[in-house]
């Protein structure tokens, strides 16, 4: 299969040549069959649907030919099959040792979409185990880094194919981030914590200013204001909610500040804290 029909199959992953010298110290497998074998046996595996027996190919192909005509071509192979078989964590580092290696290779945004895509696939592979709770219950440490490294494509490579999906991405996990932090918020004041509370909703206000989140954070440093005592600033933050948001479900037809009726939720309870969330 030529270059270029691979490279399409990477952009249909996008759905909803310095070489460094520790390279050279890596023991060197002899052959057992041609270098083009090896890469021929790895793509009919990924054409027939089976990501682990291509992995296994492309690792052979790389441990006996690592400086091959088909070395480059496959370890962006690689990182699409780890993606399939879903080993995120050895797409990533594959995505990074690409990025190290092959500084000016024209596919170099696509390895750092998938470097992101890995991170941001595995955070989703991790908060799925968490049966019946929105991913903004949980952790949002792996969330953040996704956006991070989404971002990081977009800034280098504003007109790379997957800028598109990657600013898509971020726009999600902007929101899921601003909910985590709402969330732990909530947890906070309902553990008579309001100065904790008030450091998550500000941050949501100052990090995620265009989530769809500020106007409940407004609210959350209302409420948290009030339980502190220090009403002016409580005014002052109600000020603004009118201002930005003057339908507001937390004011009432007076223009008097709705106190919030904390959610039975409110605590993340044990998964959260035998997640990463553990720190705050």
């Amino acid at each position: 299969m030529g270059f270029h029909h691979t490279l399409l199959r990477f952009s249909g992953i996008v759905s909803f040549s310095l070489l460094v010298v520790a390279c050279s110290s890596k023991p060197v497998q002899a052959p057992d069959l041609p270098e083009r074998t090896y890469y021929d046996k790895a793509q009919q595996a990924l054409e027939n649907n089976l990501p682990s027996t291509a992995i296994k190919h492309l690792k052979d192909l790389d441990s006996r030919y690592p400086f091959g005509e088909f070395s480059t071509r496959a370890e962006l192979d690689l990182m699409y099959a780890q993606m399939e078989a879903s080993e995120f964590i050895g797409a990533h580092a594959s995505a990074e040792r690409f990025i190290k290696n092959h500084p000016e290779h024209e596919s170099l945004d696509y390895a750092y979409y998938m470097r992101a895509l890995s991170t941001y696939k595995g955070a989703e592979s991790l908060t799925s185990r968490y049966l019946g709770l929105d991913p903004s219950e949980r952790d949002s440490k792996e969330l953040a880094k996704a956006f991070n490294e989404l971002a990081d494509l977009t800034v280098r490579f504003p007109n790379s194919a997957y800028a598109p999906d990657s600013k898509a991405r971020m726009y999600y996990l902007r929101n899921m981030v601003a909910r985590h932090e709402l969330q732990v918020a909530y947890y906070y004041l309902k553990r008579k914590a309001p100065l904790s509370a008030l450091r998550r909703s500000q941050e949501v206000i100052l990090s995620y200013p265009s989530s769809d989140s500020v106007e409940e954070a407004l609210a959350i440093n209302i409420q948290s204001y009030n339980d502190l005592q220090q009403i002016d600033l409580a005014q002052q933050n109600l000020e603004i909610l009118k201002q930005n948001f003057p339908a507001s479900s937390y004011i009432d037809a007076n223009g008097d500040f709705i106190a919030l009726s904390l959610p039975s939720d409110a605590d993340p309870g044990f998964l959260y804290w035998v997640s990463f969330g553990l720190i705050n």
